[in-house]
């Protein structure tokens, strides 16, 4: 199975919504080439997230998402009126994401 994005671009799946998602719903911020908007990280995985704004952010763009000390590159995978995925530019480490969504993600021991 494939994608087919904006401007004909084609995607292949590479296993990303097989990965541990866990539901978080907590407030983080987008930084993208139009400025900072709060968002909603709805769920999480160590390679990506979902989150909802009240901008949309655009398919194939490039964002940093911030939440307390923790900055991360990300692609957006895609966008709609719902919300956007992200693809994260590196994965998340256990210890990163228990100590930026605390409430969710405990660090391995």
């Amino acid at each position: 199975m494939h994608f087919v994005m904006e401007a004909g671009l084609t995607i292949e799946p590479h296993g990303l919504r097989n990965l541990a998602r866990k539901r978080v719903f907590m407030k983080a911020a987008i930084i993208d080439a139009h400025g900072t908007q709060q968002v909603r990280v709805k769920d999480l995985t160590s390679a990506g997230a979902r989150i909802a704004g009240d901008r949309s952010v655009r398919v194939g763009e490039d964002v940093i998402l911030k939440r307390g000390t923790m900055f991360v590159a990300a692609r957006v995978a895609w966008s709609n009126e719902a919300g956007a995925g992200l693809e994260f530019y590196r994965s998340l480490t256990p210890a990163e994401l228990a100590a930026n969504f605390h409430a969710v993600f405990e660090a391995a021991d």
